[in-house]
Order: structure tokens, then C-alpha cells, then sequence
């Protein structure tokens, strides 16, 4: 097990990573502090109904692709854009309350590694979470890395052929709404042919 330290020093536990080679601890400090915004948002959407959508951050061209998608998707209704930063280290916020509490949760990822995936079916359950592999969508910048490296049009199309998809799969689903988790079971993984290993090979540009 990977064990964060306090002074933020990463400590390998060889005895633990023997009996848990599934996972890793990750500590982090408290804060007393909240986005004012943040609280107004976070409790306007959960009285609302509204359904979370959170994405890869990462600083690659797929996580840049993921990021640009869950934004056109929030803009369409019943779908707001969740802070993943105030979920992950300040859980008792308004914003991290309801996502912690929607019925479903809908994310894409920015590729197989499933950064966010493996960390939110840890918090929210994996029976609330709607996942999507975007780079599946579109398989392709598996060489890049520079987010600057797809010219923005480029980026945007990419981004809008991912949101097209990812909303097309939702109106499948049942329960098209928000309920809380008691109440409802997705545990969905969406990915596209895109993902097959002729197409995209997972040892290529992520390592």
C-alpha cells in the first residue's frame, strides 16, 4: 500500500501492499473553509434534482477532450457540473453533499486508466455512477500528450462528438432523474468500438 504521509512524503509498505493490492490510502488535510458560490450551488442543485456530471482533470489532450464534453453535457437539463476537488477533500460542503446523495452520477473519464472512476465508485458506490470512457468515443491522440498538440477547433469537435454520445446513452437509461441512491441502481460503464485493442492500445501515450 502507497500510504500518504503528513508532510506529504509517499511511503512504500511493502507488508501492506501484500495483503491490499487493490488499493491505496491517500490522506488528506482538513480545512474549515467553503466556496460561498460553491455552498449556493451545491444546494440549489441538490433542491432542484439535479444530476451530477464530473470528468478527468487530467493535463493531457484526453483528459482535456473529457473535461470540454462533461461541459456540454451539464449544459442540458437535468445535468449540472459537479466540483470533484470540493467532493475529494471537502465532504461535508454543500457541492460534495449532493453528489454524495444523487441517485446517479455521471462521469467521463478521459481514458482506460479510469482516474476518476476508481476513486469515485470508492465514494459514491458503484451502483450510483454512470461512467464513460470518452477516449473510446473517438480513439485517437494516444501519441500526444501537450493538450495544445489538437488545435482548439479540433478539440471542441472531438469534445461534441463525445457529449452527443455520452447524452444519446443516458436517454437509454431508466429513471432518467436524480432520486436519492436508496432509491435507485445504475452502476453503468459506457465505453464506445473505439476502445478495442486494434484501435487504441493502453500502452501508448498514457504511461
Amino acid at each position: 500500500m502507497l500510504r500518504a504521509q503528513k508532510r506529504g512524503n509517499w511511503v512504500r509498505e511493502e507488508e501492506e501492499m501484500k495483503e491490499s493490492s487493490n488499493g491505496f490510502t491517500l490522506e488528506i488535510s482538513k480545512t474549515g473553509n467553503t466556496c460561498p458560490i460553491g455552498e449556493k450551488a451545491g444546494s440549489r442543485y441538490r433542491e432542484e434534482g439535479k444530476i451530477p456530471v464530473l470528468s478527468c482533470e487530467g493535463a493531457c489532450i484526453r483528459g482535456e477532450i473529457a473535461r470540454l464534453a462533461a461541459h456540454l453535457v451539464a449544459k442540458e437539463e437535468p445535468y449540472r457540473r459537479g466540483c470533484h476537488g470540493e467532493l475529494f477533500t471537502v465532504p461535508r460542503s454543500a457541492l460534495a453533499q449532493w453528489i454524495r446523495n444523487a441517485g446517479k452520477i455521471v462521469l467521463i473519464d478521459g481514458c482506460f486508466l479510469r482516474c476518476h472512476g476508481r476513486v469515485l465508485e470508492n465514494l459514491v458506490g458503484r451502483e450510483n455512477l454512470v461512467e464513460f470512457d470518452a477516449l473510446s468515443f473517438y480513439g485517437k491522440y494516444t501519441d500526444r500528450f501537450d493538450i495544445d498538440s489538437v488545435p482548439e477547433e479540433e478539440r471542441k469537435e472531438t469534445a461534441r462528438k463525445v457529449a452527443d454520445i455520452v447524452l444519446a446513452e443516458l436517454k437509454k437509461m431508466p429513471a432518467h432523474d436524480a432520486a436519492p441512491r436508496s432509491r435507485r441502481g445504475y452502476g453503468a460503464a459506457v465505453s464506445g468500438a473505439a476502445a478495442a485493442p486494434a484501435a487504441v492500445k493502453p500502452d501508448r501515450g498514457c504511461r
